[in-house]
């Protein structure tokens, strides 16, 4: 057959965005630094494959009901080789997007790790910083 299909955990939790809104101000710093340190590792991870994600903020992580382990990144959709070239489109939420990439430059795993510097901000201070 020519139909792929992933299947995964359920995300009882919801997306990262969706556990802040509830729960930030009982997380503990524990909590938020292991939240942070799986999503580091996944994107670790995706760069070690010599890619891109291209779409990377909080909606786009999900987990399940505990915070330690249980985050993964999702969305791939948009997700290219590191080297592919640029095709001058933006994509992605806003304030995660690199500001080099909204002046028309390539995407590139610096501009991945711009967006998770925009997700521990806000996992760090319940919102991202604009």
């Amino acid at each position: 057959s020519s139909n792929f299909m992933m299947v995964m955990n359920y995300a009882q939790d919801g997306n990262l965005r969706q556990k802040l809104n509830r729960n930030f101000n009982t997380l503990s710093w524990k909590d938020k630094l292991d939240i942070l340190k799986d999503i580091a590792y996944g994107l670790s991870d995706i760069h070690e494959k010599g890619l891109t994600h291209q779409d990377f903020h909080s909606g786009n992580i999900l987990g399940e009901d505990t915070y330690s382990a249980y985050n993964r990144i999702t969305d791939l959709g948009l997700c290219k080789p590191a080297n592919e070239g640029c095709n001058k489109k933006v994509y992605g939420v806003l304030p995660y997007v690199a500001p080099e990439v909204l002046r028309g430059k390539q995407y590139t795993q610096e501009s991945d790790v711009y967006s998770l510097g925009i997700i521990i901000y806000e996992v760090t201070n319940g919102l991202p910083p604009y």
